[in-house]
């Protein structure tokens, strides 16, 4: 009995240690972006990016700040196409977000 207790006591230890993380906020990598992203179109309502050998989600913190310095608006992902030479375009669409 007090091996079974031993070794369940263990194994909340270590559960507890294996479940500790720490949050690491990444920030963009804006030369990588730079080199590989380009803007297409915008306007005060959405922006549209081209950009290849670079995922959908390291383009949108940038499309935050661009909508956001349109007056306070939230960047939302509206469509991404394929476009030739394998690059995508990525259109965000600056919206002002209701709260609920």
């Amino acid at each position: 009995m007090i091996k079974r207790n031993i070794l369940f006591l263990l194994i909340l230890l270590l559960g507890a240690c294996a479940s500790y993380e720490e949050e690491v906020i990444i920030a963009p990598d804006y030369n990588r972006i730079a080199k590989n992203a380009r803007v297409v179109s915008k306007s005060p309502y959405y922006v549209t990016y081209e950009y290849k050998d670079i995922r959908v989600d390291e383009i949108a913190p940038i499309a935050a700040e661009y909508c956001y310095s349109r007056g306070g608006l939230q960047a939302s992902l509206y469509d991404i196409t394929m476009h030739r030479n394998n690059a995508r375009r990525a259109t965000f669409a600056c919206k002002k977000i209701e709260n609920r």
